[in-house]
């Protein structure tokens, strides 16, 4: 007779071990080009000796920095089996999404305030776009709908994962720009096509499926991204 105490009934192809390992890997890696595309402009701008921020710039770099630590932890939180503690940081990290949102829509009203002032809506529309707002909601859209689907864990931490890669635009950006200024919009969504998709090869590679969860994150990122590069190619 089998020994069902090897596999509990609840256990899912998702929870064993390679799984595990996948999640802190991909977020910790998220984070390093997190860190690396905002170094000369944020985390190590005091020893690069960059241009002076605004506080309120400082601030959304603060709460940006705050919500990809707690990615991080949540997940290593998954793969140490404490689950408990991951449920109880959840609570805060739906909040400081919210936070993320918020101020990330009051950056870019201000930066197209004081790059176009007196833009009509249309324009505006088009500057909220090419600077990553459809990106942004996108984000939210995905957090959200991690947080409705927190009680089914295959769904949840793939709706997460790709909230993440949703944030990625603007890191992309600065890192390219670091070595070259020529087609950086183009090279951002080459950038965003394999992250998005890198998800979904992952999934078919270990499940021979694709899982409804990432073919519908990745979409969203995929129009989103385009979306983006047209406005910024077009916009005057």
């Amino acid at each position: 007779m089998q020994d069902l105490r090897l596999k509990p009934r609840h256990m899912t192809p998702d929870d064993n071990h390679r799984s595990r390992s996948i999640y802190p890997g991909a977020a910790l890696a998220i984070a390093a080009v997190m860190f690396v595309g905002f170094a000369r402009n944020y985390c190590l701008r005091a020893w690069l000796g960059t241009r002076v921020i605004t506080l309120m710039v400082h601030i959304h770099g603060l709460v940006m920095t705050a919500w990809v630590v707690l990615f991080v932890t949540q997940t290593l939180l998954v793969a140490k089996h404490r689950v408990d503690l991951h449920r109880k940081l959840g609570i805060f990290g739906a909040g400081l999404a919210a936070v993320v949102l918020g101020l990330g829509i009051f950056t870019i009203i201000h930066s197209i305030e004081r790059q176009q002032p007196g833009a009509n809506s249309a324009l505006f529309m088009e500057l909220f776009v090419a600077f990553d707002g459809i990106s942004l909601l996108v984000f939210a859209g995905l957090v959200l709908a991690g947080v409705l689907y927190r009680q089914r864990r295959a769904i949840h931490k793939r709706l997460m994962l790709i909230a993440m890669i949703s944030l990625l635009p603007p890191a992309y950006g600065r890192l390219i720009a670091n070595v070259t200024h020529e087609n950086v919009e183009l090279l951002v969504l080459g950038m965003m096509y394999a992250s998005a998709l890198s998800g979904l090869l992952v999934d078919v590679w270990r499940h021979r499926r694709v899982h409804p969860a990432f073919a519908t994150g990745s979409g969203l990122i995929i129009a989103s991204s385009q979306l983006t590069y047209f406005a910024q190619t077009y916009t005057p």
